[in-house]
């Protein structure tokens, strides 16, 4: 990756950047300039101008705004030969990078740093204070003046952002060079960090398959061992049932046995020893039969009032 960045590097030549005209400019820079120098409708308080929602994710002065757009179109029109296009995405109002190649997509932004000072009030503003202050208690035609808490002073230092955390990557005018000198730079660096990006997905997705594996097969383990574990239960209380009942069916045998001894049972006798051999059938697991008691839903008790 190291060579081949800096073998593109060597073959990307960037002009100057030449004065731009609306017909000459990228449809989204179009779009974006049409967007951007709209009059109103803009927070007074930083001086940025951004509509991520609907044009490429700027958020710059309008002093640099020619110059944002210019960058903006030479870096599209680089990234267009190396197989990457541009697009927003309404939605999540933001600007993407996507590698034609691979379809990895990475967040683009250009930004400008603006100072911001605590809002020293000026001789004006202490004035209207002062007359809000002293205004007559009927007197509603003087309003309390609005005194901001801040001032923003544009730099016109631009910074480009591409990617998302852990890829991620930053570039900003420094004192020395201007990100116009290097743009050539900036495209190989974007294309690096669209391979590195690619690779720590493949690498996210080769992880997440094999958590997603180890999740199955503990599942398949844990279930494998709780369906074991009740069906041990189910063959111990079966026995123990089948204990049970060859237990109950010894002692009617030998109730019938001692009976018989005695000139046979007697009609009471008989009854008892057909129903302890039932309750024998019912308790054995090999023999499929209810009772019509034991086997009864639990009766309710009737409330206060029933009749």
């Amino acid at each position: 990756m190291r060579k081949a960045s800096a073998q593109l590097r060597k073959e990307l030549n960037v002009a100057p950047l030449p004065v731009q005209t609306p017909a000459s400019l990228h449809p989204l820079v179009r779009a974006a300039s049409e967007r951007l120098r709209r009059r109103d409708g803009w927070p007074e308080d930083t001086l940025l101008r951004s509509a991520p929602k609907e044009v490429l994710n700027l958020s710059v002065t309008k002093a640099s705004l020619d110059r944002a757009l210019g960058i903006v179109d030479t870096l599209i029109r680089l990234l267009v030969t190396q197989g990457f296009e541009f697009e927003v995405n309404p939605s999540q109002g933001e600007t993407l990078i996507r590698w034609l190649e691979t379809g990895t997509t990475m967040a683009f932004s250009l930004t400008e740093h603006v100072k911001r000072l605590p809002h020293v009030t000026t001789p004006a503003e202490e004035r209207a204070q002062k007359r809000y202050w002293g205004r007559s208690r009927w007197d509603n035609s003087v309003e309390y003046p609005t005194i901001p808490r801040y001032d923003f002073t544009p730099t016109e230092v631009l910074t480009i952002e591409v990617g998302r955390w852990p890829s991620r990557s930053t570039w900003k005018d420094t004192p020395r060079t201007r990100l116009e000198q290097r743009l050539n730079g900036v495209v190989a660096d974007i294309v690096d960090l669209a391979r590195q990006t690619h690779a720590h997905q493949l690498e996210e997705t080769r992880r997440k398959e094999a958590h997603q594996r180890a999740v199955a097969h503990y599942e398949f383990l844990t279930k494998r061992h709780s369906d074991e574990t009740e069906r041990f239960k189910q063959l111990e209380t079966q026995a123990t049932d089948w204990e049970r009942a060859a237990r109950l069916r010894l002692y009617a045998n030998a109730v019938e046995k001692r009976a018989a001894a005695m000139g046979g049972p007697s009609a009471e006798q008989v009854d008892w020893l057909s129903w302890a051999r039932a309750k024998a059938d019912w308790l054995d697991p090999r023999i499929h039969v209810s009772d019509p008691i034991l086997d009864a839903p639990e009766p309710k008790r009737p409330g206060f009032g029933w009749g």
